[in-house]
């Protein structure tokens, strides 16, 4: 029973842990980028996007408006140890260049 305890509470350590590191990678992604990057530029920061998002599509789990305006693509980056509540997006212009960055968190 003791080592099950140990075991749990080192899981959440790493759990928190995780989610940590994550929100501090992509924070720091995310402020490295100004408008007008390349796209390239966004990749090299934050890797992959987890979900692309097209111009009228709205992201569900996060938008409450679909990417509009001089937004042609929303690039999404969610947090895996936090899924459906923190996430980030790059919002990019025709050309392929930043237009705004995003955090976003549900309550």
């Amino acid at each position: 029973m003791k080592n099950l305890a140990w075991l749990l509470a080192l899981a959440a350590v790493f759990y928190v842990g995780g989610c940590s590191a994550t929100s501090i990678l992509a924070e720091r992604g995310i402020a490295s980028l100004q408008p007008g990057d390349r796209r390239e530029a966004v990749i090299d920061a934050l890797g992959a996007p987890d979900v692309t998002e097209p111009r009228g599509q709205r992201f569900s789990r996060y938008a409450s408006t679909p990417c509009s305006g001089t937004c042609v693509e929303r690039l999404w980056y969610e947090n895996q140890f936090l899924p459906h509540i923190e996430a980030w997006s790059v919002e990019l212009d025709g050309t392929g260049h930043v237009v705004r960055t995003s955090h976003w968190a549900s309550p």
